[in-house]
């Protein structure tokens, strides 16, 4: 694709998303997460270990879950440099060369879509609606874009997509009632704390969450 149609740069950071799982190889694995409700609402009492990504120790065949805003640091659009993007794409790198597995699901791949096109819009002078810059022939362009960096994230991850039979979504709801925490936020950590993965983000809301957390989030590291 020719970048003179598109004047945005796509980030494509750290080593080569084959190097760790080679095309071919990203199979899909859908598990049915247990019920963790007791644990759910437990979690605000019993927070764990909040580490920091720079001093990480990254020992062979962990387990990870990024948070959306991971992979829009690593591989979402560009309009100036930002010191985040390098830190957590060092950490991609190292998770590789250690052959940890990095897991994903469609929420994260739905919400890593959507911010990188609207993203994309606030760049626009010319459309004073998302909508009319999503439906305009401009952003065919955004779309290979996205399309061609979410492939690369792909080939780096694995599935773990939640059985919704599986998940006490009352609980969830539960908390969600409080008025404190995003709905998908309580699905990841959800997530984490159902197959015991290290959960990457730079969002504080996730702190009191009860999930192990692995951050360049100064504030959440005090």
């Amino acid at each position: 694709m020719s970048k003179n149609t598109h004047a945005t740069k796509v980030r494509l950071l750290g080593a080569q998303p084959s190097e760790a799982y080679p095309s071919g190889v990203h199979t899909t694995e859908v598990h049915s997460l247990e019920a963790h409700s007791e644990e759910l609402r437990a979690a605000k009492f019993h927070p764990k270990t909040v580490h920091s990504v720079e001093d990480y120790d990254f020992s062979d065949g962990q387990h990870f879950f990024f948070d959306t805003n991971i992979w829009l640091y690593i591989y979402g659009p560009i309009s100036f440099p930002d010191w985040r993007s390098d830190v957590y794409s060092r950490a991609l790198k190292e998770i590789r060369d250690s052959e940890g597995s990095i897991y994903i699901n469609c929420m994260i791949i739905s919400e890593f879509i959507n911010a990188f096109a609207r993203i994309e819009f606030k760049q626009q002078s010319e459309f004073g609606k998302y909508k009319e810059f999503r439906n305009s022939p401009d952003f065919r362009h955004i779309a290979e874009d996205i399309s061609h960096n979410l492939k690369k994230i792909l080939k780096s991850t694995l599935t773990c997509d939640p059985d919704l039979v599986g998940i006490k979504l009352p609980e969830i709801m539960d908390t969600f009632e409080e008025g404190r925490y995003d709905f998908n936020d309580l699905v990841f950590a959800e997530i984490c704390r159902a197959k015991d993965l290290i959960f990457v983000t730079h969002d504080r809301d996730f702190r009191d969450l009860g999930i192990e957390i692995l951050t360049a989030n100064e504030r959440m590291l005090r």
